[in-house]
């Protein structure tokens, strides 16, 4: 699902480029969040776009993509908590996501153009004295 989504979803495979999640990740995190069970097939194999990945490995890669998500969400909190990002930062990263959900990756200039803007949005520079 994911893998099929980042090749025709431009946003999902631009943010996928610069996130802390690899694509397999990303697929267990989608996988998890709808009916797991209905994709269990026979012998404790878990059917991630036709490829068959054993129960195990699927909950080593989730849990490790849980892991990377939480990390990425401690990270901002951090950095807002010790200065280096402000509420009009995130405000203006949420914005950017907004767009980017309504837009669906149908404008892939606009999209390009998002990112550059997130880009400089979370540049984190030297603070005036």
């Amino acid at each position: 699902m994911a893998e099929k989504n980042r090749k025709t979803d431009i946003i999902i495979g631009k943010l996928l480029e610069d996130s802390n999640l690899t694509p397999k990740q990303l697929e267990a995190l989608l996988l998890y969040s709808s009916s797991i069970e209905q994709r269990i097939v026979k012998n404790g194999y878990v059917d991630i776009d036709g490829k068959k990945v054993s129960k195990g490995a699927f909950f080593r890669i989730l849990s490790q993509a849980k892991k990377n998500v939480r990390k990425s969400i401690v990270t901002l909190i951090l950095m807002s908590y010790t200065g280096l990002m402000d509420v009009d930062q995130f405000s203006a990263i949420m914005q950017i996501a907004n767009i980017m959900m309504q837009s669906k990756g149908q404008d892939e200039d606009l999209i390009r153009t998002l990112l550059e803007k997130l880009k400089v949005i979370v540049d984190i520079r030297k603070r005036a004295k």
